[in-house]
């Protein structure tokens, strides 16, 4: 292979063995791997996510036309040269988008393992085995200029927040002890208008489970709301697979049933992907040129120490290019309090919720009025080992949106300052939690993972009565810190390591709670 003489080093493709797995042997050479190398522009300017001249770039979203033509331009030399290395190789390519900046490839380990210098073997943890890659990729010179990174050549699980504790309804009512139903907690934050939000879609990223179709028509029909247009797209192999016993059916059915709730008229289009996948499942549901979502919400995530950093660096950038195209992503910033479910006294932020171009959505527990229409008292979500995540990112600086602000230096001692999560906060303990119906049966959910999913219905609100969608809205938001209302009190402290609330954004709650009404009338409002 002439063309591959001269070999070079992948940057950020360094990694080490999984965490607490035991290697079992090698992997089988003729196991048939799905492969998707990631292009990067040698030419471009290399901005630090977040930076100001990094969010003046985005200040202007491009059109999905746009994009896609910019992108066919700059990069058919690559596409020409990686598919003229996949033959070479022995590699099928199964497709070129050249949009999405992605190649997909497909081969057996053998070939794999030859084409990209990995070093695979076969791993097992907790009764799953899986295959995975240690040590650094190496590429021809042809090709090494225009890759960034290349994945599937490792399925390893990660440490997920730990799915906190959800009770079985009782007979308290909609607004009682036992929890509120979706568009009652909406209507506490003045998230509500007489428009809806029709017009809009909102994409929801959901990595395992399902739901059941009359789960969603019970709760539409409690709730009074009308039950939302829903279409499924399974997205590299992944599928609805509701009723197979696992707690991500729950996940699924809180995240749909607050949209429904909380933007009525909005269509919903849930994206099912594999875990292992999730990295490319964001990149796709961002670049869904048939659902095109103007709001993308994202329940999973893990801590930024979990990430291999080339999975970490093509999920930012689909991030970015959803920023780039108009569309709010919003995200949960973890349900595992400062540790972010991570072992050890090291604190740790959830990403993708880190990332600058996405909204974190932390955790509160509301105490309501005696009349169960209003909020008496909201502090930081924390029971016992759950409650809202939130510090300092170790990957992302500090961005331009809260360079004025008095950000904490990291809890692990470092002095490290950077990227603050959350942005914001909304109710997310059990108590006063959100009532769902899952698998016919009523239950109360608490969690970030809710947050997230209420504060898109928001933006996809603001977008109907604006009548375009806002994009990335975290600079609006911090330059308007008085349309949130300060979360003062408690903590996110796990294992000695974290962070108390306090006077303006802090690190449990953001910029604080949401003033509906006030946040909906000024972003309708951007120019």
């Amino acid at each position: 292979m002439n063309a591959r003489r001269e070999l070079r080093e992948l940057p950020g493709s360094d990694c080490g063995e999984p965490d607490r797995a035991a290697r079992i042997g090698d992997v089988d050479p003729a196991r048939p791997l799905a492969l998707s190398l990631h292009l990067r522009d040698p030419d471009a300017a290399a901005h630090p996510p977040g930076s100001a001249a990094d969010l003046a770039a985005l200040a202007r979203p491009l059109t999905r036309k746009q994009l896609a033509d910019r992108r066919r331009r700059r990069f058919a030399e690559a596409g020409r040269k990686v598919a003229a290395f996949a033959a070479e190789a022995g590699l099928d390519v199964v497709d070129i988008n050249l949009p999405r900046r992605r190649i997909r490839l497909a081969g057996s380990a053998a070939q794999a393992a030859r084409a990209f210098e990995a070093r695979l073997a076969l791993y097992e943890r907790d009764g799953r085995r899986f295959h995975a890659r240690s040590g650094t990729l190496s590429l021809p010179d042809a090709i090494a200029p225009w890759v960034q990174s290349v994945l599937g050549l490792d399925a390893r699980t990660r440490v997920r927040r730990a799915v906190p504790h959800v009770a079985d309804a009782g007979q308290g009512g909609a607004g009682g002890p036992d929890g509120l139903w979706p568009n009652a907690m909406a209507q506490l934050y003045g998230i509500t208008t007489q428009e809806g939000a029709a017009g809009q879609c909102i994409g929801l990223v959901e990595l395992a489970g399902g739901y059941a179709a009359d789960d969603l028509a019970a709760a539409a029909q409690r709730m009074g709301v009308a039950r939302p247009k829903v279409t499924d797209v399974g997205l590299l192999g992944g599928a609805n697979a509701f009723g197979q016993g696992t707690p991500a059916d729950r996940e699924v059915a809180l995240d749909l049933q607050v949209v429904a709730g909380a933007a009525p008229g909005a269509a919903i289009a849930v994206y099912f992907a594999p875990w292992d996948k999730f990295a490319d499942a964001v990149l796709d549901a961002v670049h869904d040129n048939r659902r095109k979502p103007t709001v993308l919400s994202i329940s999973w995530g893990v801590a930024e120490s979990a990430w291999m950093a080339d999975e970490l660096a093509v999920m930012n950038r689909a991030l970015r290019d959803a920023a780039q195209l108009g569309i709010t992503v919003t995200a949960a910033a973890g349900d595992a309090l400062a540790t972010d479910g991570q072992f050890g006294a090291h604190a740790h932020v959830d990403f993708p919720a880190s990332s600058p171009y996405v909204l974190g959505c932390g955790g509160t527990r509301i105490t309501l009025a005696p009349d169960g229409r209003s909020i008496a008292d909201e502090v930081v979500w924390k029971d016992g080992t759950s409650g809202t995540g939130g510090g300092i990112s170790d990957r992302f600086d500090v961005p331009d949106f809260q360079a004025g602000l008095a950000l904490p230096a990291s809890a692990n001692g470092d002095g490290r300052k950077g990227r603050g999560v959350p942005d914001l906060a909304a109710a997310a303990a059990l108590v006063n939690g959100y009532r769902t119906v899952v698998a016919g049966v009523e239950a109360v959910q608490p969690g970030t993972s809710a947050v997230a999913p209420l504060i898109a219905a928001l933006v996809a609100l603001a977008n109907a009565r604006r009548g375009k969608p806002l994009g990335l809205v975290n600079p609006f938001l911090y330059a308007n810190a008085s349309l949130f209302r300060p979360i003062t009190q408690g903590d996110n402290i796990s294992r000695g390591v974290g962070y108390q609330a306090g006077p303006g954004w802090n690190a449990c709650c953001g910029l604080g709670a949401p003033k509906g009404a006030a946040i909906l009338a000024a972003l309708a409002a951007v120019a």
